[in-house]
């Protein structure tokens, strides 16, 4: 322990009491040691959550909360972490991941890949996905990691998809107003059990079925809670604006906040869509509009980015349209009896052992429903088709054959490859031919001395995995400038060195900081902290977290801004991000001298007043 003195206030003495009187322990006034700390962190730069300059001072911690910030701070503490040429910044709020999935299974629960990059806080059951299993409630997820302990805290929202499978399936049609009651009724039951709001993946089936008057619906039910709309609008192409506009009108007819999710333009034709996007985004906030919206900084979209360079349509001809379907797989399933479905579904299904509501679910769901889940836990069509299947493989060369039908072909791939970003554009990722792993496509074709539809389907046959950059660095750093976007990654739990995950999953808020703050300069360092603290605390109504003030949960990334390393690539996605010494959350480190100790000290944030 050091033995300094420290200079106190009274302001500092008035929080510590009060800390100590709320927090339901037994404690008196007397007891209280007011010159001890569990942390002090000393000689530090500190951004505050603002969009302020960094500025000297120490932060000294007891329990989860910060109890004071200045020059002044040298008391006695159980640590002292020295900050000499770091940085202390609030934690990290991610207001759109996946990590959810990957967080159900103990082995995950770390989310490792998130505290590397100073993550404290994510909000999860995004794009119209419950942040807890289908068969279960928000009260289950919520009871198993505040038991089991989790690494960030976490915020979880209720999925419209998941909604509106458990009462009609994947039907597409309007519900009838029964079914838009039930649906109704179970938003409620998840807002009273704590979720924060509610999620919508308007691309996605089957949330893509529902109008806009079902959206609203479903939308007015969080209001009485104070509950947030997050929506993964209706289209990010072409279609954006007038997606943009559909999430204006909720908001109107609602009066709820409405979060537009991973704001971007999607598709070469389509940059500088951004900024008629942002346009009606601002439009609406001069009106009184609560919007706001997220991004990640990455050129390329999609969980799993890498994209094929021949088109479905080109790649199968009118030979074999449709090849395996999943209407053909459930044909199969269709054959047996609702006890032999069952059986065959827990040989597979991860969520064991089945406990009483999982089996109550699958014995309550129709016939079809259930021919439906089985088959799709067991047999993906998608894992049949592409470059790897005999049968479309031979297709294919047959018809390259063709005179007729290689010129469509060859045309096909031009379009697409233009379409998405241009071949100078689509980078290659993965490939046997080292050599050519990060070059574009044209550049590929240059060195072949080939055209480029015929390096394409070279590349295609030898099963490279390619990247198209759908979206343009103005678009990204102009959406970035803006004072009402956060940041969030849409990244997910990944596998260590497991699959072709998006880079995001490994290094959004670090590489937002080094690329557009500290090597292009697009927005300052203080600029890009704001968006991934404070900024996502107000919008998620987290109280007393995303600053660093005295009072606040001790949420801290002690960074160092000189060494950060965002390694991860398309070529190479499963590396860790390096610049985070010390992690630290609810009071508790977390990473120290840039390593996991084992710490699980995440909570379950659930809404003001649950």
């Amino acid at each position: 322990m050091s033995g300094i003195k420290i200079t106190r206030n009274s302001s500092s003495i008035l929080i510590i009491l009060c800390l100590f009187l709320c927090s339901g322990t037994n404690s008196t006034a007397e007891s209280i040691k007011i010159d001890t700390y569990d942390i002090v962190i000393q000689n530090a730069m500190v951004f505050d959550g603002s969009d302020k300059p960094a500025f000297p001072a120490n932060v000294a911690i007891k329990g989860d909360t910060i109890i004071e910030v200045g020059n002044s701070i040298n008391a006695d503490a159980a640590r002292v972490i020295d900050g000499k040429n770091l940085y202390v910044c609030p934690g990290f709020i991610d207001l759109h991941t996946h990590v959810d999935y990957g967080m159900y299974f103990p082995e995950h629960r770390s989310c490792l890949n998130y505290l590397k990059q100073g993550v404290t806080t994510v909000v999860v059951g995004q794009c119209g996905d419950s942040a807890w299993s289908i068969f279960e409630k928000a009260q289950d997820q919520i009871q198993r990691w505040t038991e089991k302990g989790i690494g960030p805290n976490a915020a979880l929202l209720v999925g419209h998809g998941t909604v509106r499978r458990i009462v009609m399936g994947k039907e597409e049609r309007e519900p009838t107003p029964e079914e838009l009651d039930r649906m109704k009724s179970l938003v409620k039951e998840a807002m009273e059990q704590g979720a924060c709001g509610l999620s919508t993946g308007l691309i996605y089936a089957p949330s893509s079925y529902a109008n806009t008057d079902e959206i609203v619906e479903l939308v007015k039910v969080i209001e009485s809670y104070g509950g947030i709309y997050h929506t993964h609008i209706r289209g990010e192409g072409e279609e954006l604006p007038k997606a943009v506009e559909e999430a204006i009108e909720v908001a109107e007819k609602t009066g709820v906040a409405v979060h537009i999710s991973h704001l971007k333009a999607i598709g070469k034709k389509n940059w500088g869509l951004a900024r008629q996007a942002c346009g009606l985004i601002e439009n609406a906030r001069k009106n009184n509009l609560k919007i706001t919206a997220d991004q990640y900084p990455y050129r390329f979209s999609r969980g799993n980015p890498y994209t094929p360079l021949i088109p479905e349509f080109a790649w199968r001809g009118k030979e074999d349209p449709e090849g395996l379907t999943s209407s053909d797989v459930e044909k199969i399933f269709g054959l047996l009896r609702d006890s032999e479905l069952i059986e065959l579904y827990k040989k597979t299904t991860p969520y064991v052992p089945i406990t009483e509501n999982h089996e109550q679910f699958l014995n309550e769901l129709p016939r079809r429903r259930l021919v439906q889940l089985v088959s799709q836990n067991w047999l993906n069509p998608s894992d049949f088709q592409g470059p790897d299947n005999t049968r479309e493989r031979m297709l294919f060369l047959k018809r390259l054959k063709d005179p007729n039908e290689s010129e469509m072909i060859r045309k096909a791939i031009n379009d697409h490859i233009d379409s998405l970003s241009g071949a100078e554009d689509f980078i290659i990722g993965i490939c046997v031919e080292k050599n050519l792993e990060g070059k574009s496509l044209q550049e590929a074709a240059t060195i072949k001395g080939m055209s480029v539809p015929d390096v394409a389907i070279e590349l295609e046959l030898m099963g490279a995995k390619c990247v198209p950059m759908k979206i343009c660095e103005s678009d990204i750093e102009y959406i970035m400038k803006q004072d009402y976007v956060g940041t969030g990654s849409d990244g997910t739990m990944a596998m260590y060195g497991i699959g072709y995950p998006h880079i995001r999953s490994y290094s959004t808020f670090l590489h937002k900081i080094k690329k557009y703050a500290l090597e292009r300069k697009a927005v300052s360092v203080s600029h890009v902290i704001r968006s991934q603290t404070s900024l996502p605390a107000q919008i998620m109504n987290f109280n007393y977290r995303g600053w660093i003030k005295a009072g606040y949960k001790a949420d801290i990334v002690i960074l160092d801004l000189d060494n950060i390393v965002t390694g991860s690539s398309i070529s190479q996605p499963h590396q860790f991000s390096e610049g985070v010494e010390y992690l630290i959350i609810n009071g508790q480190v977390v990473l120290d001298h840039g390593e996991w100790n084992g710490t699980l000290p995440g909570k379950v944030l659930k809404r003001k007043g649950a």
